[in-house]
């Protein structure tokens, strides 16, 4: 079953009060019935089951029934910076990445970033990518939206302070193994993470120094040159194995 994302301040007394959107789409689209429920998940974030107490022809409307609060994460909070690459593997990017699970997606611009964004289309991307990480949100029942930045410079993040516990940057299979940091210990009990993917052309020296520096780790991916998407996808995964979110 989806959940559907709403702000707290829709709930009153047990009674939630629908914006246009989603009344429309579970009105119309759904077709819900009365006696059925669904899952609405707020900003804290809590989860609601919320029962269909009136239907079509009239406004469809929603009594609350349970509430919970979210399971203890055994994965970390994982924020994927990734080059940028052209506008519907990015779209695809950000719905799977999503699924899998991030809390936040950064688009960078590195050196050998072929796809470039333009200023004045910049809002208009990362308004759809919202639209697109909070459509992915609800059909894999997350219990958070991935915030989604706007494109920042390699550099920019490199500067930044955060409070990470590990860092590491995807690189390409020449790197020796002495220098690879082995992914289980990357993650091993740490809580919270940023995640560099290069562009199509791979990381420059100068960049893989740069990340060094600033505390990022080396990790490879195996032996074959993947593509941006691909690499991504590739971490995240591994990170929800290593991370036991699986278990039951």
């Amino acid at each position: 079953m989806p959940v559907y994302f709403i702000r707290s301040e829709q709930i009153d007394q047990n009674q939630v009060h629908l914006d246009k959107n989603l009344q429309h789409h579970l009105r119309n689209v759904l077709r819900l019935k009365v006696g059925e429920s669904i899952l609405l998940v707020d900003e804290h974030p809590k989860r609601y089951e919320a029962r269909v107490t009136a239907s079509h022809p009239h406004p469809i409307a929603l009594s609350i029934e349970s509430e919970t609060l979210p399971p203890l994460q055994n994965s970390p909070t994982i924020r994927l910076a990734v080059a940028f690459i052209k506008k519907d593997k990015m779209d695809w990017l950000v719905q799977k990445a999503t699924e899998l699970g991030i809390s936040s997606f950064t688009p960078l611009i590195t050196e050998r970033t072929v796809i470039r964004p333009e200023m004045k289309n910049t809002l208009h991307q990362q308004t759809r990518w919202e639209k697109i990480a909070r459509e992915a949100a609800q059909q894999s029942c997350q219990w958070r939206i991935p915030h989604i930045e706007a494109p920042l410079p390699f550099e920019t993040l490199l500067s930044e302070k955060n409070h990470d516990t590990f860092q590491v940057i995807c690189t390409e299979r020449h790197v020796s193994l002495p220098e690879q940091t082995n992914i289980r210990n990357a993650i091993s009990g740490k809580k919270r993470g940023t995640i560099l993917i290069g562009p199509e052309g791979g990381w420059t020296s100068s960049e893989k120094n740069r990340a060094g520096t600033a505390g990022f780790s080396p990790i490879s991916l195996g032996e074959h040159i993947l593509r941006t998407e691909t690499a991504a996808l590739a971490i995240l995964s591994i990170l929800q194995y290593e991370s036991n979110l699986w278990k039951s």
